[in-house]
């Protein structure tokens, strides 16, 4: 059993120091609001009929927790882009979100130029590169981070930056509105519940030893669904799933059966600000998996608003899937397999 204490030999595992930059998630958060409470907005947003996010992989979780977070409440159309072009309808009336860690993302990139073609109002969040480029030469609202409390340099160990980042900007330009006030208790609730989060996390990785999660989450918390399994295949090396509710419920009961040897770990979050509905039906669900013989464990979140069950977690992905690595002697910083499609690809 690994020594989680033991830094010597953490290090050999993790030379670029994921325990550090998940150490200072929350921090990279508070860095994060504060710093993009401070940027010049330098367009008007009045005329904005729809939106579209753009970027890769880890660069967007913002947009992913934005749209869970406003819920039915979403103002506006959006979707996202993880691809090198903008639909058709894109045009001044438009507001394209791009996002970057890097700021060489070359999808990103393309999805620029086209923006910035079509005429649409752009906003930019980005470690530099050449799409902080892009932003001062055409004067656009932009968060560009340094990424200091981020050593590992992996851009999904910046998820601080990049999804508050993303939600105070959108703040920023006026179109949608969050609850000021409420984020900034729950990120100091976060802070004082960061131990006991990540002993929980501790203790709780063993559970997915050996075995596929798979993670059901709903409403506010589908954004982070989609960031758990990530992380699980990223971090953890490990296949995973996620299912949200109440579309599970529709398929995926039926198909808990077979293979009666498949090693499925599920996982489920509830949270006391779920909607009536959504509460029985996560009940329910996780009801009929222990009667179709599979592990189930459920995890409540404190439930205190909606960004304190979204922070909570976000962090408790974040620890489970970094420990998981580590028990599995995997370094939780490199992607190889990804590094070596991208290579190929070039090639190509």
């Amino acid at each position: 059993m690994i020594d989680f204490d033991n830094k010597e030999e953490l290090q050999k595992i993790d030379p670029q120091n994921t325990v550090l930059s998940t150490e200072n998630l929350v921090k990279q958060l508070e860095q994060a609001w504060k710093e993009v409470n401070e940027v010049t907005v330098t367009h008007k947003f009045s005329d904005i009929k729809n939106i579209v996010f753009c970027g890769m992989g880890a660069s967007i979780y913002g947009a992913l927790v934005l749209k869970a977070l406003q819920g039915k409440f979403m103002k506006y159309p959006s979707e996202v882009i993880s691809d090198y072009h903008l639909p058709e309808y894109v045009n001044h009336q438009t507001l394209v979100v791009l996002t970057s860690y890097s700021g060489s993302t070359e999808e990103v990139l393309s999805c620029a130029e086209e923006a910035l073609s079509k005429q649409a109002k752009m906003v930019i969040l980005t470690k530099g590169g050449e799409l902080a480029e892009f932003a001062k030469k055409h004067n656009i609202t932009a968060y560009i981070f340094d990424g200091k409390l981020n050593p590992s340099g992996t851009p999904r160990l910046g998820a601080g930056y990049t999804i508050l980042g993303l939600l105070g900007l959108i703040d920023k330009t006026g179109i949608l509105s969050l609850e000021e006030q409420e984020l900034e208790d729950a990120l100091k609730r976060l802070s004082q519940n960061q131990l006991s989060i990540r002993e929980n996390a501790r203790k709780d990785y063993q559970k997915y030893i050996n075995k596929i999660p798979v993670i059901f989450a709903a409403e506010h918390l589908a954004g982070n669904a989609q960031i758990f399994r990530n992380q699980f295949n990223e971090t953890s090396k490990s296949f995973s799933a996620f299912y949200l509710i109440p579309d599970l419920n529709h398929h995926l009961m039926e198909g808990l059966l077979f293979p009666t040897e498949a090693p499925l770990a599920f996982i489920s979050f509830f949270s006391p600000n779920y909607s009536p509905k959504i509460q029985k039906r996560v009940k329910l669900t996780t009801e009929v998996v222990k009667q179709n013989k599979r592990t189930i464990e459920e995890y409540e979140t404190s439930g205190a608003s909606m960004y304190d069950d979204f922070f909570e977690m976000l962090l408790y992905g974040s620890y489970v899937t970094l420990y998981l690595a580590l028990y599995y002697n995997q370094n939780p910083a490199i992607n190889p397999w990804v590094d070596y499609f991208k290579n190929k690809l070039a090639e190509a």
